[in-house]
Parts: structure tokens; C-alpha cells; sequence
């Protein structure tokens, strides 16, 4: 099975919303593509911090399986992405 292939595109931008409890809260994310064989669209990637981004140009896969959380109607994807290297450059790295 081919894991979706995510591009970061730009830097960390941070944008602010108001919290159910009406206070600020600043939610950081980069631009990214998210890329299978069926379909190429451009997404925000969440990150911790404007200092724990990505480096623009980094290519990651996307691990489905980790994110797999249960829902009120069955499986749903977790709001955070799991990222982690490339198949191939882990292949490698256990050689």
C-alpha cells in the first residue's frame, strides 16, 4: 500500500482563533500538497510551534494508520497528521 506523499511548500505562518471560552489561541501549520496516485490538493500542516516546522522542500509520508481514531460513526482521522520519512529512506536506514 503507497502512503500519501505530503511536500512542504512555506514556512510556518501563524494564525489566531478564539477558544469556546472566548480567549486567543494562536495555531501554527505550513502549507503543504498532499499528493496519492488519484488526486494532488494543498493543506495546512499543524505543528507545535512557529520554531518546529518542517524544512520547506521536505518530503514526508503520511501514516494513515497511526491517526486512526475512533468516531462517533466509525474510524476518523485524528486532527494532527503522523508524519514520518519516505518508505524507501527508512528501507535504507535499517540496512
Amino acid at each position: 500500500m503507497n502512503a500519501p506523499k505530503i511536500t512542504i511548500n512555506g514556512p510556518v505562518d501563524t494564525r489566531n482563533v478564539t477558544t469556546s471560552k472566548g480567549l486567543p489561541k494562536a495555531i501554527y501549520s505550513q502549507k503543504a500538497t498532499l499528493e496519492t496516485e488519484l488526486m494532488r490538493v494543498q493543506i495546512d500542516v499543524e505543528v507545535d510551534g512557529p520554531n518546529s516546522g518542517y524544512p520547506v522542500g521536505a518530503v514526508k509520508e503520511w501514516d494513515l494508520v497511526a491517526d486512526l481514531v475512533p468516531g462517533r460513526f466509525g474510524p476518523e482521522l485524528a486532527r494532527r497528521m503522523t508524519l514520518v520519512d519516505p518508505q524507501h529512506n527508512r528501507a535504507k536506514a535499517a540496512a
